[in-house]
C-alpha cells in the first residue's frame, strides 16, 4: 500500500475551500485495508515560511475516529479533506480569532505505517 497526497487545486481564491486529496493505492496483489480516519491520517497546514502548524486534524477530533477502507489489488481508493482556512488548537482549545493569510502553505498527511506524504498550494489575496 503507497500513499499519495496533492491539493484539488494548484491556488485557491478568497471565498474558495482548499481540499486535499489523500490516495491509498494497493500496489499488491491482493487486498488491503487501510484506515484514514482521523486518529490514524493525520493532516497538519503549516505556512510554507514557518515550522509551526497552523491547523492539523488531529487537534480536535470529531465524530468516528476510524474509517476503514477495503482496497481491492491492483487499485485505490482516495479520501477528501476540506479544510475551512480557520487555525486549529490542540485538545479541542481555543484557535486564535481570523484566517490563514495569502501565501504559500504545505500540507502533510501521514498514517502509522506509512511515509509522510506532502504537496504546497497557494492561498491567493483579493
Amino acid at each position: 500500500m503507497k500513499l499519495s497526497l496533492r491539493s484539488v487545486r494548484n491556488s485557491y481564491s478568497p471565498g474558495q475551500t482548499p481540499a486535499f486529496e489523500l490516495t491509498a493505492r494497493n500496489t499488491s496483489g491482493t487486498d488491503c485495508e487501510v484506515d484514514l480516519g482521523p486518529e490514524h491520517a493525520v493532516f497538519t497546514i503549516t505556512p510554507a515560511s514557518g515550522d509551526d502548524a497552523y491547523w492539523a486534524s488531529d487537534d480536535c477530533v470529531e465524530g468516528e475516529g476510524s474509517l476503514r477502507y477495503r482496497v481491492a489489488a491492483g487499485s485505490g481508493i482516495t479520501y477528501t479533506v476540506k479544510w475551512d482556512r480557520k487555525p486549529s488548537a490542540p485538545e479541542c482549545g481555543t484557535p486564535p480569532a481570523g484566517s490563514a493569510k495569502a501565501g504559500t502553505y504545505l500540507v502533510e498527511a501521514k498514517a502509522a505505517g506509512f511515509e509522510k506524504v506532502r504537496t504546497s498550494f497557494v492561498l491567493k489575496s483579493d
